[in-house]
């Protein structure tokens, strides 16, 4: 066994290094998606309407709903 040492010293070096550095290249890679994933959203939310961000303006309610709103205001009074 002991002739054999430096050789399996070797063997596991080159392993923990490979190991490593396959580590390292993961997530090197998630941070590169996680920066393009967020320049994507980021063009997307930019080039999104009001009404797809959420932020309708109120004059975009249904005649209904505004009718039901001032009914609901009336009611409160």
């Amino acid at each position: 066994m002991g002739e054999h040492l430096p050789i399996v010293l070797i063997e596991v070096v080159l392993i923990f290094g490979g190991v490593l550095a396959f580590g390292w290249w993961q997530l090197r890679e998630i941070e590169v998606d996680r920066r393009k994933a967020a320049a994507a959203r980021d063009a997307r939310e930019k080039s999104a309407t009001p009404d797809e961000r959420g932020n309708a303006a109120p004059s975009a309610a249904t005649p209904a709903v505004a009718a039901a709103a001032d009914a609901a205001e009336e009611g409160e009074r």
